[in-house]
């Protein structure tokens, strides 16, 4: 006859901070490394040209767990380093969210950076580019060059830097039937990277002169610069999904701990404690 115990301390019922997984497309704490190189889900990728920029598997910064993604990002064209998913986002809609924490330790630069490439069919093949300009978080189009706020004093104050020396959820939607994108740093919905449809003058009036919606068909996470800009940045809890996907949901299904006690005949007791994973409605664990 088995006897399953259940602790009597529950486990916290607020979620520790980390990707939202649950019916996510992608979401990955990288906890599943074992070695340096990104493998598995993750795959170094260098596109267009290769220099010294590198990519690796940290074992000494994480936001969540003991892992993160480590991308020591060089300036110049011919550098770039990104560790792309290989999952594919193809049908991922009709709105994307995408969420992810990440941290680094230079300010944006006043060249312009890239640190996320979704490489978009609607561009045939060409990205659309998460990364700064003048200081500040900026989308940028690659078969145009358009940038999202625009580039004008103006356009740029309604954007916000990417703080550095501490960990920043950063978080958007892209709208794969209309030309429309969301833009949030932690809370805040960013105002200058926010694309609705409707042309506005230092923010979307040039991002909308190209009217056909993005299809991304993939994640990749890394560093690309057109000038100016070393950087080393930390990414961490990351996920892809069908709806918006808050700052504090957790990465994975938390685990409980039961003891097991088998009682056989002649009095003979068998111990035993099994980690299992928590089944919300279930009457039945691990046995």
């Amino acid at each position: 006859m088995c006897i399953r115990v259940r602790p009597t301390t529950e486990p916290p019922t607020t979620p520790p901070p980390g990707a939202g997984c649950g019916s996510a497309v992608l979401c990955s704490d990288f906890e599943d490394q074992t070695g340096p190189a990104p493998s598995g889900a993750w795959r170094f990728t260098a596109p267009d040209c290769q220099g010294t920029g590198t990519a690796a598997v940290d074992t000494a910064v994480a936001h969540s767990g003991s892992r993160s993604l480590r991308v020591d990002g060089r300036a110049g064209y011919c550098n770039h380093a990104f560790v792309a998913a290989t999952a594919d986002l193809s049908s991922v809609g009709p709105v994307m969210y995408v969420r992810m924490w990440v941290r680094h330790t230079t300010a944006l630069p006043a060249a312009h950076v890239t640190f996320v490439s979704l490489p978009d069919a609607s561009q045939n093949g060409r990205s659309l580019r998460v990364g700064g300009q003048n200081g500040a978080l900026q989308w940028n189009r690659e078969s145009d060059d358009a940038t999202l706020p625009a580039q004008s004093p103006a356009g740029v104050a309604l954007s916000r830097p990417l703080p550095t020396g501490s960990w920043q959820c950063l978080r958007f939607a892209i709208d794969t039937g209309a030309p429309k994108l969301d833009t949030w740093l932690g809370d805040e919905r960013v105002p200058g990277l926010h694309a609705d449809g409707v042309p506005t003058q230092d923010i979307d009036q040039q991002w909308l002169v190209r009217t056909t919606p993005p299809r991304p068909t993939a994640l990749r996470l890394g560093w690309e610069s057109y000038g100016s800009g070393d950087d080393t940045l930390w990414f961490d809890d990351v996920a892809v999904s069908l709806s918006l996907i808050h700052i504090s949901e957790p990465t994975r299904h938390s685990l409980r701990s039961y003891a097991v006690f088998c009682l056989k005949k002649k009095n003979k007791v068998d111990y035993e404690v099994r980690e299992c994973p928590a089944a919300p409605g279930s009457k039945h664990y691990c046995c």
